[in-house]
């Protein structure tokens, strides 16, 4: 049996849909798989109605309310209790129904023959507050099991001396392959680590879309902009609402609602909130969409898989993802900071879908291969 440990537990699109595709390509390769139920409450605890959230202080592990974000979702109404039922129904279904294990000592990985560490931001102490021994393979009940990581990303984060040695040692010394998803932090991680480390695509390109139909659910509304949000983008916004006035197509945003209303009432002007989706509701709403604005990585990457007129605005911290991927299928001028309408048509005219599709499907060969050598 294969194993996969990564960032299943969120209630986050990209998140859940990068934990589907790992899984079900390892089914598609012939292997018995599941996900290994670590759900910590310090990064759990952030979804919540009521937000409990964790840092470290002093070297102690602290958690606290965090009171902007539970007002935020008090405003979601029932959109906030569609949402989290729809991802823990996404979860049971096609993740794992088995109760959550809350810490590494707890974790046992002896029945499996390899655990695939990965996709996600895992190794981005930032988001585990602090690296985290789960995800290190600093786990006492390991048995003959092999760590493979796949697709990791420390998400540009920048690791202190303290988080560098200690990434040395547990990863160096417990992984037998290491692959990360963003080409550019390569180099470094080879550097601490000692040996070679490749890159490969995170999980959700490996599927191709018929696998991808078999689980989305598509909306009934059709001919719409489909806005995706992680961080609120005046240009994104300015340049969907110039396009919605051009093209009579109404804006539909699947962002956070908190995302959008951070920059007032004038600059959300005309935007359709559909918030309360889980992740099969999601890949729904970018399949039908006829052209997507984000700044996100994974609507980015699906917008890829699908072929979408698409537009990938730079996010303010996490752009080396976005960028990556694109130069790696030779879309970068998909990757904008500020765009006129016509400018964007302009780019999808000139968007060599055949080039890019050429180039998804080596890299596709060259990860499925990685996968195949450290199952």
């Amino acid at each position: 049996m294969v194993g996969i440990l990564t960032f299943h537990w969120a209630d986050d699109y990209g998140a859940m849909l990068q934990a589907y595709a790992l899984k079900r390509q390892l089914e598609l390769l012939g292997e018995e798989v599941e996900l290994v139920p670590y759900a910590p409450l310090k990064l759990t605890g952030r979804y919540r109605l009521i937000p409990i959230c964790a840092e470290y202080r002093n070297g102690k592990l602290r958690y606290f309310v965090h009171r902007y974000m539970a007002k935020q979702n008090l405003l979601m109404g029932r959109a906030f209790w569609e949402r989290r039922w729809n991802m823990r129904q996404f979860r049971r279904a096609y993740l794992t129904p088995r109760r959550a294990v809350k810490s590494a000592e707890k974790i046992s990985l002896q029945k499996y023959k390899t655990v695939f560490v990965g996709s996600d931001q895992v190794w981005n102490p930032e988001i585990t507050v602090g690296l985290d021994d789960a995800y290190t393979g600093s786990i006492p009940q390991r048995g003959s099991c092999r760590l493979a990581a796949y697709g990791a990303s420390m998400g540009g984060a920048a690791l202190s001396e303290a988080d560098r040695r200690k990434f040395a040692a547990h990863v160096g010394n417990g992984f037998s392959a290491v692959s990360l998803r963003e080409k550019i932090d390569v180099e470094s991680v080879e550097q601490m680590l000692g040996r070679s480390v490749t890159d490969v695509l995170d999980p959700v390109l490996l599927l191709d879309h018929s696998e991808w139909e078999r689980i989305g659910k598509a909306p009934s509304e059709q001919g719409y902009i489909l806005l995706y949000l992680t961080e609120f983008n005046l240009p994104l916004l300015r340049c969907a609402q110039a396009l919605s006035r051009q093209t009579g197509g109404k804006l539909i945003s699947v962002s956070k609602p908190a995302v959008l209303r951070s920059g007032g009432a004038d600059a959300i002007q005309g935007i359709e909130e559909r918030a309360e989706g889980g992740p099969a509701e999601f890949f729904g709403w970018l399949q039908n969409a006829d052209c997507v604005l984000t700044n996100s990585f994974h609507g980015t990457a699906f917008s890829v898989l699908l072929e979408k007129d698409f537009l990938s605005f730079r996010h303010n911290t996490r752009s080396v993802r976005q960028e990556d991927l694109l130069c790696k299928l030779g879309l970068e001028a998909c990757l904008v900071e500020e765009v006129r309408p016509d400018e964007a048509r302009a780019i999808w005219a000139n968007t060599d879908w055949g080039a890019a599709r050429a180039r998804l499907r080596r890299e596709r060969e060259r990860s499925k291969r990685f996968i195949l050598e450290n199952i």
